[in-house]
């Protein structure tokens, strides 16, 4: 995926693909992408704080909602931008956001 086209949504792109299965599950040929307050084995869990991040060891297990939309059929293609600690962006000052030069405020 070109970066263009993501519009700055993703922190991390990566692919998790669903199982084999020998029947054509619900979600086969559909992709998804989570916020950054879900679980996935060997990546690490920010909550949209960088500082979180950098100082939480990776996590050890996938978070229920991830492994039910995989054993749908669906592909993962990454972990999305999250407000700081999932707070609203619109109610709170987040200045490693401001300062960062990044464009996501």
């Amino acid at each position: 995926m070109a970066r263009d086209s993501d519009y700055g949504a993703f922190m991390e792109k990566f692919l998790l693909q669903p199982s084999p299965s020998l029947h054509q599950l619900p979600l086969h040929g559909l992709t998804f992408a989570f916020k950054d307050i879900f679980d996935v084995d060997g990546y690490v869990t920010g909550f949209g704080n960088p500082d979180w991040a950098r100082t939480h060891p990776a996590a050890t297990s996938t978070a229920p909602a991830i492994l039910a939309v995989l054993r749908g059929g669906a592909t993962c293609v990454g972990k999305t931008v999250t407000a700081e600690l999932a707070y609203s962006i619109t109610d709170g000052i987040f200045l490693h956001r401001m300062s960062c030069g990044c464009g996501l405020l």
